[in-house]
């Protein structure tokens, strides 16, 4: 029997990072990259700086290839570095945080769509790179 109330947002995480990821200055000015993979309790915004961009989506990539190693947390780590200690599999469900820390949310989805986040987050590297850095030059002004 299914949960008839539940809670949980069962949108594709794909469709949730293509209407929600952006390149934009933060309110320091500071150039960073959001997108969402989950609604629901629990779930949040990953944003972090443009230029950990690459490395971020390379750890999930691996991750999603060869596997998620277990780690300890830390705090205070660039967002690859926080992926890499936090990504977990359990229950059908892989998760991650890009941020440690009071108030970060793990993005979370399902096994099935892992892989396929992983290599949509990867075709966006070089148009997120390049709006970081356009960005950039234009606060410096």
């Amino acid at each position: 029997m299914s949960n008839i109330f539940s809670s949980e947002s069962s949108e594709n995480p794909i469709h949730l990072i293509k209407q929600s990821l952006s390149v934009k200055p933060d309110d320091s000015g500071e150039v960073m990259v959001s997108f969402v993979v989950n609604k629901g309790k629990g779930s949040g915004t990953q944003i972090l700086p443009f230029g950990q961009f690459r490395e971020a989506v390379e750890i999930l990539q691996n991750a999603a290839t060869q596997g998620i190693p277990e780690i300890a947390e830390e705090n205070d780590l660039p967002a690859a570095e926080v992926i890499r200690q936090t990504l977990r599999s359990e229950d059908g469900m892989i998760s991650f945080r890009v941020k440690s820390g009071k108030g970060s949310k793990p993005a979370r989805m399902s096994v099935e769509d892992f892989a396929a986040v992983a290599e949509l987050l990867a075709s966006t590297v070089d148009a997120v790179e390049t709006a970081g850095k356009a960005l950039s030059a234009a606060s410096k002004k």
